[in-house]
């Protein structure tokens, strides 16, 4: 506890320095509110004392003179009647005196007569005459008994023997004729009398008053408040020790029966051995200072909360403002720029480490900022800047200021070391300048960057489209000049638009698509000639700008090497990536003469080529604008065509040469157009593969052929063709199993067929996805067989199911032995693999025949069935009877 005394001033001491100079102030007022309201409350204690003291004392003296008053009259009365007495003792008796004798008043309630032996012989109280009484023990006779003085003798109050009521007897004594005593003269009164004078003035209820003798017995008291009793002795009081040690003492005393506080004033009547004493309960004394107190306390609590408010909000406001403050200096110091505040005199009172920084200054002008004429006088001793670059800085203006115009400026400044600095004066209205300087040597750099990548595509570091339209110009406006020239050589425009791009996006994502793209403008690079423009002008689309071409041979052999560059397949990120390329070629002047033109018809024969035939090139010609405008019809009337379900399935039968019966039926896709009738899958597909609609037609025809096999009698299968985009689909097998279990279509009963170049194309990922399919239990097929390079080794990487011989071969069967042995070698590999065989085409009989003697399983094609709607399935079925595998 010490210990914590001991360091109690250290702690209060640290507390009151943490206090705002608002709170001490605040504090203050409240200390000295009600320090004020209790030195008033001291004074109106002091003040109602003071009055309480004086009223007392009034009190008594009016009292007094009352007492004497009474004392006088009741003197007189005795006076005399002593002497009647002492004249008429001698020849009238005592009662017929005392009853002659006019003495009674309102204050003498009775008068007495005793004789020099103590016995009361007259009185006119009680009966009449009054009989003899013996008051020889009185201390009013035994007085008088010995006593040589003549004097006025006041009893304490006794009870009357004769009255029986408490009474105060006033006495004198008279002498016979010889001197010698007589008796003694008695006056009565009541000794509420004597106070009576009191209960006639409305003194309160905290006054009382009492009549006391030398002896210290109460002879009279009354009031309503507590006083002393009638007949109370106070010796051993204080009133023994002050009332007579002075005419008139006040002092405080507290009440021996209510325990109350009382303040008391003793004052000696005037000749005779009496006290009158006036009381007063010091709470009714006290009462206006308390009910002032309360009053100011209200006032002084209602200013203390105002105080503490306004302390509060004071508080509050400089807790904002040194938060503003902090904050403001955190942001001035921890900002990017610079900042300088320079008044109309020259003064810098603010500037922040940033800008001494950038400006290379020393530390202590941070700390003590120096006036901004000696800034600038040290600068120019110490200059970091570069020469050429200082003006425009801190520099004075007339009259020694920074500035001349009254709106901001803007300047640049370059340091020593390669710093480049933005300066920013911004006069104010006082008549101060604020400054800025940051630092935009990166800015600077990067609009250098900026400027070079608005010339070069970011992903394949060639240039871009701008870059590459602009050089075109350059030739078109060069070549204008030359119009009339019939020996100027010629220029190429090519667009090269790689093959499938969007299918390798969608299935392998977007960043594969984008290292393909790195890995394409890398192989075309090494392929252009020097003074050719390789360009890539956005997408998968690249061009290629050949400004002094020869013939159109020499172009077209600059093309066919573009395109057997990107032949060959990309390693990229695991993934063994093929791909091919169209190229569109326009040659000028001859295609167009300015750029637009040359552009469009370069992009006509680029739509030409993958319509007819991709992986190759071709040259501008003017028909190719009306192939263009059908093909985009196509496009456009397909989507529609998706969109409103006007497109169907239709069945071509396969059937089984070992008992010519149908063994399943093949879903062809049939678009029936509304105006243009039944438009043939060789026109709509292709256009479909290239915009990316094949995805939501295999779908929809998945999901159709399923849900029509499904009704079908046996075990008849269904073929149908799988897109290379459904195939790379990383689901497509968990979509099929839900297929399936929708529709209630055996899984043995769905025949997938995929074409060849799909496996040559992602070899990896296509087997994973086809042992997948193999394992839920469907067919896999691959059509087309021996239409793309050779794979017959992948009949043995994969366990095809079915192998679909190319109508090709079919239809020449006739002309040749050659194709009789490829036929026939087919054949007897997938015999030997376990693969079933079917021939597509089947026009004729002999080719039928031709084809079953070969050992082939199935065949498709006109002589049996074309392709017809679902509805006349049943009649091929009932025609040609279900075969052996299916069922019949």
């Amino acid at each position: 506890m010490r210990r914590r005394l001991k360091h109690l001033p250290r702690l209060v001491a640290k507390r009151l320095a943490n206090w705002r100079s608002s709170a001490v102030f605040g504090l203050a007022l409240i200390v000295m509110l009600w320090a004020g309201i209790f030195l008033k409350y001291s004074d109106d204690l002091r003040s109602d004392l003071r009055e309480a003291v004086r009223t007392n004392e009034n009190f008594s003296m009016v009292f007094e003179e009352n007492v004497l008053r009474s004392i006088g009259e009741i003197d007189k009365a005795l006076l005399y009647l002593r002497r009647t007495i002492e004249t008429r003792k001698d020849t009238t008796d005592f009662h017929t005196i005392v009853s002659t004798t006019d003495v009674l008043s309102e204050i003498i309630v009775q008068v007495a007569i005793i004789d020099a032996n103590g016995i009361m012989r007259a009185s006119n109280a009680g009966p009449q005459p009054a009989p003899p009484l013996d008051l020889s023990d009185r201390e009013h006779y035994r007085v008088h008994l010995n006593s040589p003085e003549d004097r006025l003798f006041i009893s304490k109050p006794v009870v009357g023997r004769v009255s029986r009521q408490w009474s105060v007897q006033v006495t004198r004594r008279f002498l016979n004729s010889d001197g010698s005593l007589g008796g003694v003269v008695v006056a009565s009164l009541k000794p509420e009398h004597l106070t009576n004078f009191y209960n006639k003035i409305d003194f309160g209820s905290s006054v009382s008053i009492a009549l006391v003798g030398n002896d210290g017995i109460v002879r009279s008291s009354g009031g309503s408040a507590d006083g002393f009793a009638l007949g109370e002795d106070l010796n051993g009081t204080r009133f023994v020790s002050l009332a007579r040690s002075a005419g008139m003492v006040t002092f405080e005393e507290t009440d021996s029966a209510s325990g109350n506080r009382r303040l008391v004033t003793f004052r000696h009547v005037r000749g005779q051995p009496l006290w009158m004493s006036v009381s007063t309960d010091l709470r009714a004394v006290y009462a206006g200072s308390a009910a002032n107190l309360r009053l100011n306390a209200i006032v002084g609590l209602v200013l203390t909360v105002l105080i503490l408010i306004a302390v509060r909000n004071i508080l509050q406001a400089e807790a904002k403002a040194r938060q503003k403050a902090e904050q403001l200096h955190l942001t001035l110091e921890n900002m990017s720029q610079g900042i300088m505040l320079i008044t109309k005199d020259l003064e810098i009172p603010i500037i922040n480490a940033k800008c001494g920084e950038l400006l290379d200054l020393p530390p202590q002008f941070i700390k003590t900022p120096p006036r901004f004429d000696e800034l600038m006088a040290y600068q120019a001793r110490n200059s970091a800047l570069h020469p050429a670059a200082a003006h425009g800085g801190l520099e004075a203006g007339e009259g020694g200021q920074p500035w001349a115009s009254p709106h901001c400026a803007i300047s640049e400044r370059r340091m020593a070391n390669g710093t480049v600095i933005e300066i920013r004066s911004a006069p104010l209205p006082d008549g101060g300048l604020v400054q800025t300087f940051t630092d935009i040597t990166k800015r600077r750099e990067a609009e250098t960057h900026v400027a070079r990548l608005a010339s070069e595509d970011p992903l394949t570091n060639l240039p871009n489209r701008r870059v590459f339209r602009a050089r075109l110009e350059e030739i078109c406006s060069a070549y204008a000049t030359l119009r009339d020239d019939p020996e100027a050589p010629g220029f190429a425009v090519m667009f090269l638009d790689l093959d499938r791009f969007k299918v390798i996006n969608d299935t392998l994502g977007h960043r594969i698509g984008d290292l393909l793209l790195q890995e394409v403008g890398g192989r075309l690079k090494q392929v252009v000639e020097p003074g050719v423009l390789l360009a890539r002008l956005g997408g998968d689309e690249f061009s290629i700008l050949v400004p002094a071409a020869g013939s159109r041979a020499e172009v077209g052999d600059m093309a066919q090497r573009l395109l057997d560059c990107i032949g060959p397949p990309f390693d990229i990120d695991g993934y063994k990536v093929r791909t091919g390329a169209s190229i569109g070629i326009a040659m000028g002047p001859g295609d167009g003469r300015n750029v637009d033109d040359l552009l469009v018809a370069a992009d006509l024969a680029l739509y030409a080529v993958k319509a007819d035939s991709r992986g190759t090139f071709r040259f501008y010609s003017h028909a190719m604008s009306t192939e263009l405008n059908d093909r985009r019809e196509i496009e456009t009337d397909l989507r529609t065509a998706i969109e409103r379900g006007e497109l169907e399935l239709h069945y071509q039968p396969i059937i089984d040469l070992q008992d010519d019966c149908v063994a399943g039926f093949e879903a062809l896709a049939r678009w029936r157009h509304p105006v243009k009738g039944l438009i043939p899958p060789g026109l709509f597909i292709p256009v479909a593969e290239d915009t990316g609609l094949i995805m939501p037609i295999g779908e929809w025809a998945l999901d159709a052929a399923c849900r029509e096999a499904a009704r079908w009698p046996g075990e008849l299968k269904i073929a149908v063709n799988l897109s290379p985009v459904q195939l790379l689909a990383p689901d497509l097998g968990e979509r099929i199993e839900h297929l399936l279990a929708a529709t209630g279509l055996a899984p043995h009963r769905l025949e997938l067929e995929i074409t060849e170049q799909i496996v040559l194309e992602d070899n990896e990922n296509t087997i994973a996805t086809l042992r997948r399919l193999k394992a839920l239990g469907v067919r896999i097929a691959m059509d087309d067989f021996g239409t793309g390079y050779s794979s017959l080794s992948y009949l043995r990487t994969f366990p095809f199911d079915k192998v679909k011989i190319d109508r090709s071969f079919v239809a020449d069967l006739v002309h040749g032995t050659d194709r009789v042995v490829i036929v026939q070698a087919v054949v007897s590999i997938a015999r030997a693999l376990g693969m079933t065989t079917t021939a597509e085409g089947v026009e004729s009989d002999y080719q039928c025949e031709f084809l079953a003697a070969l050992g082939c399983d199935e065949a498709q094609g006109f002589l049996f069935s074309g392709a017809v709607p679902a509805d006349e399935i049943a009649g091929i079925i009932e025609k040609w009877g279900l075969s052996k595998a299916a069922g019949g």
